[in-house]
């Protein structure tokens, strides 16, 4: 790896992290509704309870009654759950806390909103709400608990057979450094996102403007997945570093990328840091880039084992790990879409149905590679690194 590029991406991050201080948070507060529920989301199961609770944020000088309207239609009845009862505030009477009673009819999403007598504020009413997700079942539920924990678990290891693997070879020669070079700018991006999304204000502000009724897409196990995946890889590019490399390098055309991809990047941070750009389509762009690194991040990869004739060097238990991570994450999504009736969730987000395959059917091949086309190459033996046809094999073990 080429410390250029590293230099690069330390020094954009110290550009997109300069940003959180130059901007001015306003920070979500009750002053910004006329209704707060506790919790804002919630999970019930079909034929089962649960409770919230609604709460009226200001003093009003008359009495205050609610009725509650239901998905984005705003309809004043529903099927989901058993319809609210209304409820009524006093006048004067604030703080004030009225429990509901919510049970489940039938699985899916539901958005539960408010129709104020008298009207408060105008329309801001339509901003405060509830949203609900019936489940099929608790058990099956907690199913998918496991199996995205399962999978979580498989990603997160999958970056150490590599890892272990070098330091047994004490060689990184058969590794193409071109995936590690997508790898390590992918991971940069991606816990740019995640970071953004999950914990600055301003970034949450603006996505809750976009999607009035959508949930942050990022959770705390994302940004550490994240981070996690980006120390890994820097882990093993220093490995790169220091171990036997042959005549390895970053190819051209990918160094090329990366300059591109970091030159993208500052150019739109330092637009949005002058103000000239929404922080949150910042935000898309490094996912964007995210994406297609992650696209072709495995062509090198497979390409340079077709042409070596071997997979030797490149650790077919990352490739195990990975592919029952998608495996996994897969299970995941068609759960989820039969315990909420939601198919929508899994051909709804195409992007992320798409990288998965993506990233499976190159599982796929490396593994036909492994196991199949290549098992009977040995070009590296205990002390002797990968060698091209034409060369001659050289003992790597100090004497």
């Amino acid at each position: 790896m080429q410390s250029s590029h590293l230099k690069g991406m330390f020094l954009l991050s110290l550009l997109i992290i300069s940003i959180l201080h130059l901007t001015n948070s306003e920070q979500l507060t009750a002053n910004n509704h006329v209704f707060l529920f506790d919790p804002p989301s919630l999970t019930v199961a079909v034929d089962h309870n649960t409770t919230a609770t609604i709460q009226l944020v200001s003093e009003q000088d008359e009495s205050v009654n609610v009725l509650f309207v239901y998905g984005l239609d705003r309809s004043p009845s529903t099927d989901y759950i058993e319809p609210l009862k209304p409820v009524h505030f006093p006048r004067h009477l604030t703080p004030m806390q009225i429990v509901l009673q919510i049970s489940g009819r039938r699985p899916g999403h539901l958005i539960v909103g408010c129709n104020a007598t008298p009207s408060l504020n105008g329309n801001l009413t339509e901003r405060d709400f509830l949203r609900i997700n019936i489940a099929r079942s608790t058990k099956l539920n907690r199913l998918i608990n496991i199996v995205g924990w399962l999978y979580f678990a498989a990603w997160s290891c999958s970056f150490y057979p590599q890892i272990v693997l070098n330091i047994r070879r004490q060689s990184v020669v058969g590794l193409h450094f071109d995936f590690l070079a997508f790898n390590l700018l992918g991971f940069f991006c991606y816990s740019i996102y995640n970071i953004a999304l999950y914990s600055w204000q301003d970034v949450q502000d603006s996505y809750r403007k976009s999607h009035p009724h959508g949930v942050i897409p990022v959770l705390v196990n994302d940004v550490v997945f994240g981070l996690h995946g980006f120390i890994a890889t820097l882990i093993t590019i220093f490995q790169c570093l220091f171990y036997d490399r042959s005549t390895q390098r970053v190819s051209y055309i990918t160094s090329i990328l990366l300059v591109l991809s970091v030159l993208f990047l500052t150019i739109t941070t330092i637009v949005t840091a002058v103000g000239r750009m929404d922080l949150l389509l910042l935000i898309y762009f490094y996912s964007y880039v995210k994406l297609i690194a992650s696209c072709i991040k495995y062509i090198p990869q497979t390409v340079m084992n077709h042409q070596r004739r071997s997979t030797e060097g490149w650790s077919i238990g990352n490739v195990w790990l990975d592919f029952l991570g998608g495996i996994l994450s897969l299970i995941q999504m068609v759960l989820l879409a039969i315990n909420y009736n939601d198919w929508s969730s899994i051909f709804g987000s195409i992007t992320k149905l798409g990288l998965g395959i993506v990233s499976m059917g190159f599982d796929l091949i490396f593994l036909v590679q492994h196991y199949i086309l290549y098992k009977n190459t040995k070009k590296q033996e205990h002390g002797y690194q990968v060698l091209d046809n034409n060369e001659q094999p050289t003992s790597s073990v100090p004497t």
